[in-house]
């Protein structure tokens, strides 16, 4: 189980916010897209995420990592590149929602390593094609 206190560091890195630290620790920040279902603008985190979680730490440190964020169909190869470079799995690309104004969809990717390492690899792949804003 990952404590409060890495949960707080991995969201600094991602300039966002812890959403629990158990059983797993999720920490997530909100992309600003304009993005429409049904017509209708969504800021629902459920529309907008960029989250990782970390669990399942192993006797070297390292944690099972798993990330996913909304994704404009422009940034897939960019973004895929930058992961594959950081040593990072891509997982999966896919719908979540139809009947969308602007073509995006998510993306999953995962790794195991040491946790902060994994998020600051994420935030370098992210923050490189502007999915999360520079620092």
């Amino acid at each position: 189980m990952a404590s409060r206190e890495l949960c707080e560091r991995l969201a600094r890195i991602i300039g966002g916010q812890v959403i629990t630290s158990k059983p797993v620790c999720l920490v997530q920040t909100l992309r600003k897209l304009k993005l429409k279902i049904l017509g209708r603008r969504s800021r629902s985190p459920l529309t907008l995420p960029f989250a990782l979680s970390v669990e399942s730490r192993d006797s070297r440190g390292r944690t099972l990592n798993l990330g996913e964020t909304v994704i404009l169909e422009r940034e897939i190869n960019p973004f895929v590149s930058e992961l594959r470079k950081r040593g990072i799995k891509v997982t999966a690309i896919h719908n979540h929602w139809l009947f969308q104004n602007v073509p995006f969809k998510y993306i999953h990717w995962e790794s195991i390593d040491n946790p902060v390492a994994f998020a600051e690899k994420s935030a370098a792949a992210a923050r490189a094609v502007g999915i999360l804003p520079r620092r």
